[in-house]
């Protein structure tokens, strides 16, 4: 994305450039040469302005669907965690009651034996 970035700025800086030289260059007078550099350039900008209004638009729906995607995957993360967490609670509970019959079993038997 950088690279991208990059190579776009450079083409905007060579093309602004060269449009400079090749005016400046051109045979028409200094006052008209000055009235269309200013003009290019206020196209430039506006067309600038523009991509960057594009590439803003861009960037918020990325990160919308970056954050979208996001939220799904902790949702998701926490269901699993949560089943999990609820499934051990299930195991702990059953062998805790198994333990606690067998002991009252025992007991029980400990003291029939007695009588």
């Amino acid at each position: 994305m950088n690279e991208r970035r990059m190579f776009a700025g450079g083409l905007l800086f060579g093309t602004l450039i060269g449009a400079a030289l090749g005016m400046l260059f051109a045979p028409a007078p200094g006052t008209e040469t000055r009235e269309r550099l200013r003009r290019e350039g206020e196209q430039l900008r506006e067309r600038a302005l523009e991509q960057a209004d594009r590439v803003g638009d861009r960037a918020r729906r990325t990160a919308d669907e970056v954050v979208s995607r996001v939220r799904t995957t902790a949702s998701d993360v926490i269901d699993r965690g949560r089943s999990a967490f609820e499934d051990r609670t299930e195991r702990l509970r059953e062998a805790y009651e198994t333990g606690r019959d067998a002991a009252l079993r025992d007991i029980d038997r400990r003291t029939d034996d007695l009588d």
